[in-house]
């Protein structure tokens, strides 16, 4: 059983940048979350859990984020996008129905080839090979529903399960991993957080703390990682951060405001956050 986890929700551009700000605040106040003995994301945080394996610094994060400094990966994700995606996840209240549906959608992609997932990968990721450091990166199979965090003994080479973590539907089809083909972990979860059990100490950071619909609240398990005997801490965004994130997640203009409203944040939850990672 591992000792520490740090958690990364995912969320878009926005996400991403709150929680570099968040990190870069706890750090600051001496709380410093980077070196989790696993790191584990879904979706935007799979990338921030990367490259934190990779020896990147919240400070050197955050002031990438601020400064816009480091292109992020910028998509459209249209009206008709969303439309799609709120049509599947509103369809039912039962959120293994939910995970099906949104399965279903990303199966219908038939006109966007997967080498487009990957190559948005390749231009995002520090390394093209698994970190040394324990990373788990969630995604779902659109074939059955069921959930798996990608690391480095899983057979699978990195920018693949990184394109599974961030194969959101209708955007980017599914990804062939074996037998199956893997979706955004977000269609299950926005954090996933229950699936880091096997870790004594958790902490999550969860950008959308719920998704649309049935989806389960990240709350919801944390409080199951407690009940199971884990010391576990949810951080999520508090309404000044929401005003700073706007409406569209994948809006750039927004990352500088976002970044900083983590690092505030970070900074107010220190002494909550220690007591979880240095009980």
């Amino acid at each position: 059983m591992a000792d520490t986890a740090l958690v990364l929700g995912g969320g878009g551009l926005t996400a991403y940048a709150w929680q570099v700000g968040v990190l870069a605040g706890l750090a600051e106040a001496g709380v410093d979350l980077s070196g989790a003995d696993v790191l584990a994301g879904t979706s935007a945080g799979s990338l921030l859990a990367v490259e934190l394996a990779t020896g990147r610094a919240p400070a050197d994060l955050y002031g990438d984020q601020v400064s816009r400094k480091r292109a992020m990966l910028e998509v459209d994700f249209t009206l008709a996008m969303t439309v799609k995606y709120l049509w599947a996840a509103l369809g039912s209240r039962d959120p293994q129905a939910v995970v099906k549906r949104l399965g279903r959608l990303a199966l219908n992609m038939r006109d966007v080839p997967e080498t487009v997932v990957f190559d948005a990968m390749r231009s995002q990721l520090p390394v093209q090979e698994w970190p040394e450091r324990p990373v788990r990166l969630f995604a779902v199979d659109a074939l059955t529903g069921e959930a798996a965090g990608f690391g480095a003994d899983s057979g699978v080479d990195l920018v693949r399960a990184m394109a599974a973590s961030c194969a959101l539907p209708p955007l980017y089809p599914p990804i062939t991993i074996g037998a199956g083909r893997w979706i955004d972990g977000g269609a299950r979860s926005t954090t996933n957080a229950d699936l880091v059990d096997d870790c004594r100490r958790v902490v999550v950071l969860a950008p959308i703390p719920k998704g649309p619909g049935a989806s389960p609240n990240a709350s919801h398990h944390v409080a199951s990682l407690s009940a199971a005997g884990a010391r576990a801490a949810l951080l999520t965004p508090d309404r000044a951060a929401r005003r700073a994130f706007g409406r569209n997640p994948l809006d750039a203009s927004r990352i500088p405001g976002a970044a900083r409203a983590g690092l505030r944040q970070g900074a107010e939850h220190a002494e909550r956050i220690g007591a979880v990672w240095h009980g």
